[in-house]
């Protein structure tokens, strides 16, 4: 039995690939980044548009969410919804260089998909109440409703910065992996 050098092994685990995110995951994903997109840059310029894709980025949480208990192992919530201790453990091991590759989302991803499920879901149900209301409780909901709008740009900007982050210390591209569905894992070998 001949042992092979770290180098060598390491260059044959980046080599292969493990299918991780199905098609329809995928399909979802972009298509809310794109309705996500187009909400925000029709807000306070074009109205029906804004309405429309709304009602979209509200259909795709209400799909993500059933997706969510019926779709693959990875995508399940039960998959990558963890504990606040297990999120913490794992930011140590990500801050100390000790982490490894998930199959699916890190207990950090989890909890910003989870977030931003929500944040996108109560963004969309204030824009539709303040279209069916009136008076002081429209303006209300109106003004909420432009809070997370405006703040779920923070929110995007910590998930990328995060696929960014990991996909550095993780060497491989986890935006691609979003589009032809596979990852590098260590299980790989």
């Amino acid at each position: 039995m001949t042992t092979l050098p770290v180098e060598t092994i390491a260059l044959m685990m980046h080599d292969r690939k493990t299918p991780v995110w199905d098609f329809i995951t995928r399909v979802f994903h972009w298509s809310l980044v794109i309705a996500y997109c187009t909400a925000q840059l029709t807000a306070e310029e074009w109205d029906t548009a804004h309405e429309y894709t709304g009602y979209i980025v509200l259909g795709l949480v209400a799909f993500r969410t059933i997706w969510g208990f019926v779709g693959p192992r990875n995508v399940q919530f039960s998959e990558f919804v963890k504990s606040l201790s297990t999120i913490q453990a794992h930011l140590t091991k990500v801050l100390s260089g000790r982490h490894t590759a998930e199959a699916g989302h890190n207990p950090a991803g989890g909890a910003m998909v989870l977030v931003l499920l929500v944040w996108l879901a109560l963004t969309g149900i204030t824009g539709w109440l303040s279209t069916m209301l009136s008076g002081d409780r429209a303006e209300l909901l109106e003004q909420f409703h432009e809070f997370l709008g405006e703040y779920s740009l923070l929110l995007v900007a910590l998930h990328v910065a995060g696929v960014i982050v990991m996909s550095l210390l993780e060497r491989q591209n986890l935006a691609k992996s979003m589009i032809d569905g596979k990852k590098h894992l260590k299980s790989d070998f």
